[in-house]
């Protein structure tokens, strides 16, 4: 027993390593937003022009100085980044010197620092590559690690496995709740390749993309992450299909908004609170991606629907990784 917490001191330190995965989760998605409106911003979505001074490349200049808006988000992006990683170190340190260890949680945060480490490395190896794929990698690389980092702190927060207490496990809608995660990644894949491949104005329309045809979906190149950007006088033109990711988007993204509605309505009684959320965020993420499209450019609503996807995601992972035995799917009678 020597060097073992009392149970009282293992709450407060449960309590406080709850409070550095929050941190870092709310970091994180101060790195997503701020990633995004370098994105768009640096695309053109923010310009007076639209759309003349969409989709342009200007050459290197070292005198020509990125905007004020870009320069904070740009600093607050690397802050943000540094201190994420700096609460990572310290939940593995608290996790794996415990006795005895807190190995999920451990494991979760070993991830999250895999995550960052790939993201770090993608940014150093590839500077200024014009390829969807890295553009992807960034994206998807931090709604990961948000992920990975709500599923550590629900697991922190819920303390003692349920398996553990003798609770039976919810596994059906842990189950859904994941693949309904996986959908959400998909669809933020596609709308990762609208935008890497300045092809916003290929379907600015709700109700039809021009020149779309169904059976394109079996070889678009627009589908392609590893196809190199096509460079014409310092403009960037996308693929002749680039209206599939959009049509497979917006189709996608209702699917998500459906089930992720039913995933609420079956938490409304063992978790409200969660089932509230989904809900909210279910509602918001397309509206906002139709409000988005509507009042094209817009680059305030363009990047407030990426902060919310990464707010549903988070969501998501939270459920499917609570441990406590709480969510379970209605019994008729």
């Amino acid at each position: 027993m020597d060097g073992e917490l009392s149970p009282a001191a293992v709450v407060r330190l449960r309590r406080f390593f709850v409070l550095l995965g929050i941190a870092a989760a709310a970091l994180t998605a101060v790195v997503i937003v701020a990633s995004a409106f370098m994105r768009h911003t640096q695309a053109g979505l923010g310009c007076a022009d639209w759309p003349a001074c969409y989709a342009r490349i200007a050459a290197e200049s070292p005198d020509a100085a990125p905007a004020a808006g870009v320069r904070l988000a740009r600093f607050a992006h690397r802050l943000a980044a540094t201190g994420v990683l700096a609460l990572i170190l310290g939940m593995l340190l608290i996790a794996w010197t415990q006795r005895p260890a807190w190995k999920r949680e451990g494991l979760l945060a070993l991830a999250a620092l895999v995550v960052a480490a790939g993201l770090a490395v993608l940014g150093v190896a590839t500077p200024g590559a014009k390829l969807p794929a890295v553009t992807l990698g960034n994206l998807l690389g931090g709604y990961l690690m948000l992920s990975v980092l709500a599923a550590l702190v629900a697991t922190a927060a819920s303390g003692t496995a349920s398996s553990a207490s003798g609770v039976p496990r919810a596994e059906p809608l842990r189950g859904i709740a994941l693949a309904v995660l996986a959908l959400v990644f998909a669809q933020a894949a596609l709308g990762g390749m609208i935008g890497s491949q300045f092809a916003l104005t290929a379907c600015p329309t709700l109700g039809a993309c021009a020149g779309f045809a169904f059976d394109e979906l079996r070889s678009a190149a627009a589908l392609d992450a590893f196809r190199p950007l096509v460079i014409v006088d310092g403009r960037v033109v996308p693929p002749a299909d680039a209206a599939a990711p959009f049509v497979i988007h917006r189709m996608l993204g209702l699917a998500v908004a459906v089930v992720t509605l039913v995933l609420a309505y079956a938490l409304r009684r063992s978790h409200a609170r969660a089932a509230v959320v989904l809900m909210a965020l279910a509602l918001a993420a397309p509206l906002l991606g139709v409000t988005a499209i509507l009042a094209l450019p817009s680059l305030s609503l363009t990047v407030s629907h990426n902060a919310v996807s990464a707010a549903l995601i988070a969501a998501l992972a939270w459920v499917s990784a609570d441990t406590g035995g709480r969510y379970r799917l209605p019994v008729p009678g």
